[in-house]
């Protein structure tokens, strides 16, 4: 399926998502304890998982300006590397089906990619010094661990910048150490998804 389709948010519905992986990991760094964005989400998971609808997509400038420029990154991507592209949609994880990813695309039998085209170049060109962004950690360690894969290409792009500034690309490889963290901050907050939904079943008998 084609990602940001119908059919896409669909498949998407009622599971913990690589994009949503912030918020899973959301806990204080002082005490451990959940914080709001944590707890936000699993109020939007039970709700997909009860109405058996997706969550109302967020519509803004930014993410159509992304989703606009992100064709164009990738063909940049494989002029460069050489490498070839396969574009997938929603894929779940092999013993975990309520856990899913939507990689920007897979390379190769061991890799994949996640594309970031923002719309402010001030964040493109902090990339181009700095390297990643640390609040897509989480994301990309979080996709590696869906498709089993052991490295994934960071990349920005931003066709405003002159030619040789517009590609950034990163190879970030799989840290097991913070799948294994992924995987139980997923686990636990899968099991209060259904606490969450028996204590609403059994008030409402």
């Amino acid at each position: 399926m084609d990602q940001n389709t119908t059919e896409w948010l669909q498949a998407r519905a009622g599971k913990i998502t690589a994009s949503r992986m912030c918020d899973v990991m959301a806990f204080g760094k002082r005490d451990g304890k959940p914080l709001k964005s944590r707890q936000d989400y699993i109020g939007d998971i039970v709700a997909e998982l009860l109405t058996g609808e997706p969550k109302e997509q967020v519509k803004a400038r930014p993410l159509d300006w992304g989703h606009d420029v992100e064709a164009a990154a990738r063909v940049a991507y494989e002029a460069e590397t050489g490498e070839v592209v396969q574009q997938v949609g929603f894929l779940t994880h092999s013993l975990l089906p309520y856990i899913g990813c939507s990689p920007d695309g897979l390379i190769g039998g061991d890799g994949q990619m996640q594309i970031k085209c923002p719309n402010n170049p001030a964040v493109h060109i902090a990339t181009l010094r700095d390297g990643m962004p640390e609040e897509h950690i989480a994301q990309v360690q979080g996709e590696m661990f869906v498709t089993g894969r052991a490295w994934s290409d960071f990349v920005s792009f931003d066709p405003r910048m002159p030619e040789h500034l517009r590609l950034y690309r990163q190879r970030i490889k799989r840290d097991e150490a913070y799948i294994e963290q992924l995987a139980a901050a997923c686990e636990s907050l899968w099991a209060e998804v259904q606490t969450y939904i028996t204590y609403l079943n059994e008030k409402a008998a």
